[in-house]
């Protein structure tokens, strides 16, 4: 949510940014939303999305910190730090136990 919402307010800024701050914002905004799609669908035990879900993350981070280095922005240091946990949560053995067993499940029916 944070991603989308700092991303929108720095796509739609009415100040005068330079335009790869506005382009960046969008590509935040859009990762936010394809980040949330993917977790989405993750939830309801998709092992593949997961996946995805994990290394859409893992790429936002990086480019989060180029970023963050860029503009010399600390918020942009909290949202990777919260994109980063969450992608480490869906690594968790308590993660892959709960996927393996939704996986079981669509296979036996």
């Amino acid at each position: 949510m944070l991603l989308v919402a700092f991303g929108l307010l720095l796509a739609f800024s009415p100040d005068s940014l330079p335009t790869l701050f506005r382009g960046m914002g969008v590509l935040f905004a859009a990762s936010g939303l394809g980040l949330g799609f993917l977790a989405g669908r993750a939830r309801i035990g998709d092992a593949r999305f997961r996946r995805a879900a994990i290394a859409l993350a893992l790429a936002i981070v990086i480019v989060l910190a180029l970023f963050a280095l860029y503009s010399r922005g600390p918020i942009w240091l909290l949202m990777m730090i919260l994109t980063m946990v969450g992608a480490v949560l869906m690594m968790r053995p308590s993660a892959q136990e709960w996927f393996d067993q939704s996986e079981t499940q669509e296979e036996s029916q």
